[in-house]
């Protein structure tokens, strides 16, 4: 693999691969996430997690880092509107996933492809029944990447169906990205997914 760039984080001044820090812009009303890398101008980078979002957003550090005055967001707006960035991008991944073929929707499907040891990560509705979680992952070859996320309904929409409690991405790719995606997300919230 080739040469990844790098990027100083403003909150905790160390270095990471581009794609592991979120990019700030300084837009016409303040600063902006640019979270799909697209605005033109100045740019800072600060980590995905809420201890160095709290530093960077400091007045001098993120006036410092894009070279002009800017007024600083609350530091809880601006962690809410990262948290709906990252979980749209795990949306369109697992949208992707699904019209690829690439996820297997609904316990009973899940529960197939787990017993031909198919499965990648597994993301679990935040309405599941534990008795159904449980169910799935006794006895069978569960992976150890395993994330909460959306509703039922919010999960049965991306993959065209009413109701979703679960789904199992069966590609590597897929599977590593919305890890990615829900290992950022954990940093964000503080909390296990």
């Amino acid at each position: 693999m080739g040469h990844q760039p790098e990027r100083t984080c403003i909150g905790c001044r160390d270095v990471f691969n581009k794609s592991d820090v979120v990019r700030i812009v300084c837009g016409p009303s303040g600063p902006v996430i640019d979270y799909r890398e697209k605005l033109t101008g100045r740019a800072a980078y600060v980590c995905p997690r809420r201890e160095c979002i709290e530093k960077a957003l400091s007045r001098e550090n993120l006036s410092r880092a894009l070279h002009t005055n800017v007024s600083v967001p609350a530091i809880e707006v601006f962690i809410q509107a990262l948290t709906l960035a990252v979980r749209e991008k795990i949306r369109s991944l697992l949208t992707m996933a699904a019209r690829a073929g690439m996820l297997s929707a609904g316990a009973s499907a899940v529960d197939d492809s787990l017993q031909k040891n198919r499965v990648e990560m597994l993301i679990f509705a935040e309405d599941l029944s534990e008795g159904t979680k449980h169910k799935l992952l006794t006895g069978s070859l569960a992976p150890t990447k395993q994330a909460t996320h959306f509703t039922r309904d919010e999960l049965g929409q991306m993959v065209g169906r009413e109701l979703v409690g679960v789904v199992g991405i069966l590609d590597k790719g897929f599977s590593d990205a919305v890890w990615s995606e829900s290992e950022r997300l954990k940093g964000l919230l503080n909390k296990h997914l």
